[in-house]
């Protein structure tokens, strides 16, 4: 019976993660009008880690206040230890 609790709020934690996440959209979607830019931003993360390029975007679009990104450009440095993106986010 004590599993219930801890089951739930697991449940609720893991559902407001990706309420929070912010969404790709194409280049067509954000010239159709329906969104605010919010402009440009670099973002950076270790390519050795899964994910970490998702996770920071979705931290600074947070922290931003966007909702929604558009992938602008993207790459690695020479010595490919990290993985380098332009993107414009828009609420």
């Amino acid at each position: 019976m004590k599993l219930l609790p801890v089951i739930t709020a697991v449940a609720i934690t893991v559902a407001s993660f990706s309420a929070l996440a912010a969404t790709p959209i194409s280049e067509m979607q954000a010239q159709s009008g329906n969104f605010q830019s919010l402009g440009v931003v670099s973002v950076s993360a270790p390519n050795t880690v899964p994910g970490s390029m998702r996770d920071e975007l979705n931290q600074v679009a947070s922290d931003k206040g966007a909702t929604h990104y558009r992938v602008i450009g993207q790459g690695t440095p020479g010595d490919s230890s990290l993985n380098r993106a332009s993107v414009e986010l828009y609420k």
